[in-house]
This record gives C-alpha cells, sequence and structure tokens, in this order.
C-alpha cells in the first residue's frame, strides 16, 4: 500500500469515527461566489483559490486532485503536487487551425469514465471530494460540468489553473494559478498519477 492509499484509508476511517460518514469535507474556500467569471463557473458553486485547494488536500488526503489538461501540455509545463491523477478533458491534434494560430483539440469521449475508473482505483464515491485544476479555470469548469451531469455531487473547481491568467501588459500567465502562488509542482508525473483511459483507443 502507497503512503498517499494508506493516508486516504487512515482519513475515511477517522472520518467514520467521528461522524459516521465519509461523504463530505468541510472544505474552506475564500473565493467570493459573486465574483468568478462565467468560464469558470459550475453547477456546484463550489470554488478554491490554489491556495485554497493546496491547504484542503494538506489537511485531507483523500480529497482527489484531478489535472484535466492534455498530458503533453503537462509534462512541459508541470502540474500541481500533489497530484492524483491527469485526466485529460480535451488532446491536442496534429490539425492546424490558421485562424487561431494554434493546434485544434479533440474531446476525450472517455472522460467521465476515466474519473469513474480512477475514483474504483481509490474506493471512493461519486459524492466524495475531487478538485478539478487545468490553465487557467475554464476547462476544469467544463470537466465539472460533466461530472455533474454524471451524478457527481462534490466537485470543486480551481478557479486559477496552473498557470493563472494573462497579464494583459506582458502578455504572460503571471497574474495568478498554482505555480505563480509558489506553490509545490514538479514536471515528473509520479507512476499511478498518468492518465489511465479506461477505454484505450
Amino acid at each position: 500500500m502507497t503512503v498517499k492509499l494508506f493516508m486516504r484509508a487512515f482519513a475515511l476511517v477517522a472520518m467514520l469515527l467521528a461522524s459516521g460518514s465519509v461523504s463530505a469535507f468541510d472544505i474552506p474556500t475564500s473565493v467570493n461566489e459573486a465574483s468568478v467569471s462565467k468560464s469558470r463557473q459550475t453547477p456546484f458553486g463550489l470554488y478554491l483559490t490554489p491556495t485554497d485547494a493546496y491547504k484542503a488536500v494538506q489537511k485531507e488526503p483523500s480529497i482527489v486532485l484531478i489535472d484535466v489538461r492534455d498530458p503533453v501540455e503537462i509534462s512541459f509545463v508541470g502540474h500541481p503536487e500533489p497530484m492524483d491523477s491527469n485526466i485529460p478533458l480535451r488532446t491536442v491534434t496534429k490539425k492546424f487551425n490558421p485562424k487561431s494560430g494554434k493546434y485544434k483539440m479533440k474531446a476525450n469521449a472517455g472522460f467521465v469514465a476515466d474519473v469513474d475508473a480512477l475514483m474504483k482505483r481509490l474506493g471512493l464515491s461519486k459524492s466524495d471530494p475531487i478538485i478539478v485544476s487545468c490553465r487557467s479555470g475554464p476547462r476544469s469548469a467544463v470537466a465539472a460540468r460533466l461530472l455533474h451531469a454524471a451524478g457527481y455531487s462534490n466537485v470543486w473547481n480551481q478557479i486559477e489553473g496552473f498557470e493563472g491568467s494573462i497579464d494583459k501588459k506582458t502578455g504572460a500567465r503571471s497574474k495568478n494559478g498554482w505555480r505563480n502562488a509558489g506553490l509545490p509542482w514538479s514536471y515528473k508525473i509520479n507512476n499511478g498519477a498518468q492518465w489511465q483511459p479506461a477505454n484505450p483507443e
């Protein structure tokens, strides 16, 4: 049993003894819901800053942190630590869009199935807390909406993402975000946290 799984099991047992239930945690947030932009809003209305998210997973190791960016993106840019899994909402294709000047992305049709498989591996349910994160908040909001439609009930959007928003003066992603907050991050993906498609193509 890994240290992470042991900590999860310990936290769940402690919760059972204390309250008889492990379906919800008290996750403090500093986000004013009214200030969340439309692109980052979710049906849950649950939002965290990077610092809020980091404090939450440090306090309760059984909270699941999922990075929904493309695996190549996190390999080159880095990801939050700890990260339970990388499950992409979309993946980059080799088709170029001359209008946007970017490569097109395609949806991961198995996103919800991949999250289901992760939760099953961890021995958790759809009512257990999940934090979703992307580059700057909008993709993770879409991920949260999909999970809401699939019956999940406790999904938090980390609204600043890993890289944060663009500073219009400099053009750099330096305004906010996990990395800019000075929180732990890494380029290396721990074995077990890599994308593990439930239905590989």
